[in-house]
């Protein structure tokens, strides 16, 4: 086994643990009256203003923005390691690079899925709401 598909074997796994820190903050609360760290500030201050909405922008995009970086990361680990199979073809390099491969590849496909349009009340796509006509006076 040569050194490049080791060396592509181990940054994939490196990216891999790029994306689970990501995932990790992505599921962190970004509202100031969520997180622990401003817990202090809102015990102290007797008039603290009342709690934000919680869709308020941008922390409802916060774990979109992770979302979109994860899938990026993934995407370069998979086509890192299409490159490898294209220049590398033992059996144990093949197998040691599809093994290391296949983790982004559930992950590139569940953040897909996770960025798709929202379904609206209808469960119409968010996008066709905005196009519709609305109904004047």
């Amino acid at each position: 086994m040569s050194a490049e598909p080791v060396f592509v074997a181990v940054y994939t796994v490196l990216l891999l643990a790029v994306v689970g820190v990501l995932e990790f903050q992505r599921r962190q609360p970004t509202s100031a009256w969520e997180a622990r760290v401003f817990t202090g500030y809102r015990r102290a201050v007797p008039d603290a203003p009342r709690p934000a909405d919680p869709a308020d922008w941008p922390h409802s995009e916060v774990g979109r923005f992770h979302v979109v970086l994860s899938l990026f990361i993934s995407a370069i680990a998979l086509v890192l390691v299409a490159a490898e199979l294209v220049r590398h073809h033992r059996p144990l390099e093949s197998a040691a690079l599809v093994a290391t491969a296949s983790p982004h590849a559930l992950v590139a496909y569940r953040y897909l899925r996770h960025l798709r349009p929202r379904r609206g009340p209808h469960g119409q796509d968010a996008r066709r709401q905005d196009q519709q006509p609305q109904e004047g006076p």
